[in-house]
């Protein structure tokens, strides 16, 4: 994080309880409450707050906008504060700072893990960081519970730092900051209200947040949920088969997944297994925007027998694709509109992720580019890729990779997008399963499958809601990752707690090498008949 030189000399006021402050930041500055042109009210278990002019420069200059703070208490114990304001540019973001917080402070996840606030502050946002809006801080021996009741994915940045500057310098401070999105930036603003509870009780808080969060996402709980078939609900392992990696090495032809398929269907029922296909098209990633059986692994032909084979031992395919990503110089992507790539706020173009594929030690990947699943030539594209391959093919299930990735493109809202295309995805196949690699509490409504992500827990309370499976990285016995740019990564993919569906991955040589562990660990499995049963 970074700072100011200076002290903005932001109005601070007491508020039931808390010490609040607000600033503006807009295309063009951050702005400040002119201190000069502020009226305050408070009575019982509201307060109220107004300016009449901003301020900016750390109040030398003075500027025409307004903003307007309300707090109120609610039956539970916890302060709603929502603002309004206007500036002289569009607005970005509205920054409600809670402030002259004891030191030291601790960030504390809604799962119970602290985090000290370091010298250099703590950044957190949602949707990248944070699955939803909400946090708590340890200070003073109590926690302060801060979540926002958003029924749209708009970013949410909590930025929690000592102060260095002013009369408050050694302090905490907490900025809770909204973000509007970009294809509706204007010079007004009224963020959704920030929930803020004193004395927190992490139970509590959670709890109440979640209520939210499903009568807003129209999000219900795994037994209830209407878009897992059948099938799926008796899976008991998932199987990843590496096909090609992005250098073009083989692991396994289609010929020898189904090998691989025979020699766990043999072990255990094949209705309880899905087989999840990375780098089935070809060059892992360099294929990405154009899906069709590789000839170097089978052909149309080879990829039919491995379908058909899979059908008649029960088991469930799911090949991946990539919800937002392409190689821009495959020649199907020339002709698609610039304007799909993804892109800031501000119109910054964004990279994502840039793995060292060709070891060149330049994570410089200028063939890869980020798309915008709303936007509806990319969208259509890819489902109608999706919907080929399912009528041609009839497999289960669809794995859409990185469809957390998220910006507040200006063009169009990313889950939106996400939203309109399992929307089309369904129409088209009934009955298929959806699947998915990370996720945030907008997207459990749309996939009932998550793969785990390898950075970071996800938190406990999503299992209500979904199931998860091993990342592509994990299973391998010897540790090797496939068609994955860690090369070796060591992880126990077979044990993962309540929703976990035990995970083992093949590329070539994995049965030869591992035979004797698989042997034992397929046992295992087939008598403990409820251990990952979704």
């Amino acid at each position: 994080m970074q700072y100011a030189s200076f002290d903005l000399e932001d109005p601070v006021f007491p508020a039931l309880g808390l010490q609040l402050s607000v600033q503006l930041v807009t295309l063009g500055n951050l702005y400040g409450l002119a201190a000069d042109h502020v009226e305050v009210r408070s009575s019982g278990d509201s307060f109220e707050m107004r300016a009449e002019r901003l301020a900016w420069a750390g109040q030398q200059e003075q500027a025409h906008g307004y903003v307007e703070l309300r707090v109120d208490r609610t039956p539970t114990g916890s302060l709603r504060a929502v603002v309004r304001a206007g500036a002289p540019e569009p607005v970005r973001c509205v920054k409600l700072l809670v402030r002259d917080l004891e030191a030291p402070l601790e960030v504390v996840a809604a799962e119970g893990a602290r985090r000290a606030v370091g010298e250099h502050g703590e950044l957190l946002s949602y949707p990248h960081t944070l699955p939803t809006p909400l946090l708590f801080i340890h200070s003073g021996g109590a926690l302060l519970g801060l979540r926002a009741e958003d029924e749209r994915v708009r970013e949410k940045r909590f930025a929690v730092s000592v102060e260095r500057t002013g009369p408050l310098a050694g302090r905490g401070v907490v900025e809770l900051i909204h973000e509007e999105d970009a294809s509706r930036f204007s010079t007004e603003l009224t963020t959704p209200p920030w929930l803020l509870t004193p004395d927190a009780s992490l139970a509590e808080v959670e709890r109440e947040h979640l209520g939210f969060v499903e009568r807003s996402h129209d999000l219900a709980p795994w037994q209830e949920r209407t878009d897992v078939p059948d099938w799926a609900r008796r899976l008991r392992l998932v199987a990843t088969l590496h096909g090609m990696h992005f250098s073009g090495r083989i692991f396994l032809r289609y010929d020898e997944m189904l090998d691989v398929l025979r020699f766990l269907a043999q072990r255990l029922p094949g209705e309880h297994i899905l087989a999840y296909l990375p780098g089935w098209e070809g060059r892992y990633y360099w294929q990405y925007g154009d899906y069709r059986p590789e000839p170097r692994l089978g052909g149309e032909k080879g990829f039919d027998a491995l379908c058909e084979g899979a059908r008649r031992l029960g088991v469930h395919l799911m090949p991946m694709f990539g919800a937002n990503c392409v190689n821009r110089w495959l020649p199907t992507m020339a002709g698609l509109d610039p304007s799909a790539n993804l892109k800031s706020a501000t119109g910054n173009r964004f990279h994502g992720n840039q793995p060292d594929w060709d070891l060149a030690r330049s994570h410089d990947t200028g063939w890869q580019a980020w798309l915008n699943p709303g936007h509806p030539e990319w969208r259509e594209r890819l489902a109608a890729d999706i919907v080929t391959l399912a009528e041609r093919h009839g497999i289960d299930a669809v794995f859409l990779d990185t469809v957390h990735a998220w910006t507040n493109d200006p063009d169009h809202p990313v889950t939106d997008g996400l939203r309109a295309l399992v929307k089309r995805l369904r129409s088209s196949i009934p009955g298929l399963l959806l699947a998915a690699e990370a996720d945030y509490d907008a997207l459990l409504p749309l996939f009932p499958l998550f793969q785990r992500p390898w950075w970071t827990e996800s938190p406990g309370w999503s299992s209500r809601y979904v199931r998860r499976f091993g990342h592509l990285c994990e299973g391998e016995p010897r540790g090797r990752t496939g068609v994955h740019e860690f090369g070796v990564y060591t992880s126990d993919a077979w044990s993962g707690g309540p929703g976990y569906l035990p995970t083992v991955a093949f590329q070539d040589g994995t049965l030869e090498a591992a035979r004797s562990e698989l042997e034992q660990r397929l046992a295992w499995l087939a008598r403990a008949e409820t251990v990952g049963a979704l």
